[in-house]
């Protein structure tokens, strides 16, 4: 099957027609509804008309071989190799490829910058950059090297379901990826206040580089339910958490304000370690007895799964919990995709999930498994934890929210109570807001790493952020 004989949804058609009609775009369609197929057809689209001659698709390691499969899919008549191994076998390969599509990470593109450049210079070329949100931060590698390749390409398009996941900085850097020397937004500083008092108005000046659509707009999809459950820890859980955070407090109280800048790090740290408390102390202590949060979810899968042919996917931050709760649901036929699941496996452990196999527990990571899987075969999603990054968030909610999805999904979230993890649930909600702000989706928002040594006593003592 080609790409020409898969029919376009109206939406699709739309981003084709915004892809293939500039020279960059930002197609901010939400996870589901078919990024990479519409960039695919977009560039047969350009080849066909003489526009370019090769695709450059920079995207994380994770979703190299999805973007070989979606390619041997939709378009197997177009050859494409993805470019890997030692730093020589890396540069061997830029130098001897003909193939019209090339894929690399985004670790790969940031190693061999000449190598990519030289590559776009060959032959007029269409510079993709797949969850373009990994190039938000304007200081870090990433991004310089992509707006270090950007002028070099005929077109750039980005693709990404949830481009701002913190402040207003990420649109802009994003932007100026898409269209390099014009400056369209003015300084990131004047975007930035602008974003904050008028949302709207920062809003147009993206207008005609952006493109985005929801599911609620382009899709009749079942209905989604959001169902927090507070989890009381037991008492020697309680005990522990709170010597720690009152430890913490008083350290800081023991800071001056200086202090407090020299070590925010520090204090960062102490975050996490509360975090993993309220998950799963025996991340960091040897313990005896059943965390609240285990004991919870035992009560949630049997229910869930007392009914024959239901599934269930289970989100959880940490190595070891994953481990441990793929051990301890083996009865029910568990599987785990997380960091260390070798790549070339992942594909498979999601198509055993989503078919006839007996795997009906999947325990995952969201960086690792919060894009380029279809697991609709699940109706019923579990958060054993939840981190500060708003588009892990957002986008493992959408491996199971998407087109396919014939059943109302339920997403339940396990809170701690009285702990860190309530303000991080308030976080979530606040970063959903300020994105669809920008994107017209429908705040201001506070970075964790920028609070005063104030703030960050109150959100410990309180488990609340600043306004």
């Amino acid at each position: 099957m080609n790409g020409g004989a898969v029919q376009l949804m109206a939406h699709q058609e739309e981003g084709v027609a915004f892809l293939t009609g500039r020279g960059g775009g930002l197609l901010a369609f939400e996870q589901g509804l078919g990024k990479t197929f519409v960039a695919l057809r977009a560039f047969q689209d350009v080849r066909r008309a003489g526009g370019a001659e090769r695709l450059l698709v920079i995207c994380p390691n994770s979703l190299k071989r999805n973007w070989a499969a979606e390619i041997q899919r939709f378009t197997p008549e177009i050859e494409a190799v993805i470019i890997e191994g030692t730093p020589r076998d890396r540069r061997a390969q830029f130098l001897s490829t003909n193939a019209a599509v090339v894929i690399v990470s985004y670790e790969t593109a940031r190693a061999e910058i000449t190598a990519v450049i030289a590559l776009l210079m060959r032959a007029p070329a269409v510079l993709v950059l797949d969850e373009s949100h990994a190039a938000k931060n304007w200081q870090s590698l990433t991004s310089a090297a992509a707006r270090q390749f950007a002028p070099y390409a005929k077109h750039r398009w980005l693709l990404s379901g949830t481009p701002v996941t913190n402040s207003a900085d990420d649109l802009f850097t994003q932007v100026e990826i898409l269209a390099p020397g014009e400056h369209r937004l003015g300084s990131r500083e004047s975007f930035m206040l602008l974003a904050r008092e008028n949302p709207a108005a920062a809003r147009a000046k993206t207008e005609g580089l952006v493109l985005r659509r929801t599911k609620d707009e382009c899709l009749d999809l079942p209905e989604k339910t959001f169902a927090d459950v507070p989890v009381e820890l037991p008492r020697w859980q309680r005990k522990l958490y709170d010597a720690v955070r009152g430890e913490a407090v008083a350290e800081l109280r023991a800071m001056s304000s200086e202090e407090y800048k020299a070590q925010a790090m520090t204090a960062l740290a102490k975050i996490t370690r509360l975090m993993q408390i309220a998950s799963n102390p025996g991340l960091v202590f040897p313990i005896e007895g059943t965390p609240g949060k285990i004991e919870a979810l035992d009560a949630l899968v049997f229910d869930i799964l007392s009914v024959p042919g239901r599934k269930v996917i289970i989100w959880s931050n940490y190595v070891g919990t994953i481990e441990l709760l793929t051990q301890r649901y083996a009865a029910y036929g568990s599987a785990s995709l997380f960091g260390r699941t070798p790549v070339e496996e992942r594909q498979k452990i999601a198509a055993d999930f989503q078919g006839g196999s007996g795997t009906r527990v999947l325990i995952a990571n969201p960086a690792a498994a919060g894009t380029g899987f279809t697991l609709t075969a699940a109706s019923f999603t579990i958060y054993e934890t939840l981190s500060w990054r708003y588009d892990f968030y957002a986008q493992s909610q959408d491996r199971n929210h998407r087109i396919g999805q014939a059943l109302p999904v339920t997403y339940f979230r396990l809170i701690a109570a009285d702990t860190i993890e309530e303000a991080i649930a308030g976080a979530l909600e606040r970063k959903g807001a300020l994105a669809a702000d920008l994107l017209g989706d429908n705040g201001m928002l506070s970075s964790i790493g920028s609070l005063s040594r104030d703030e960050m006593i109150t959100l410990l003592e309180k488990n609340k952020l600043p306004d």
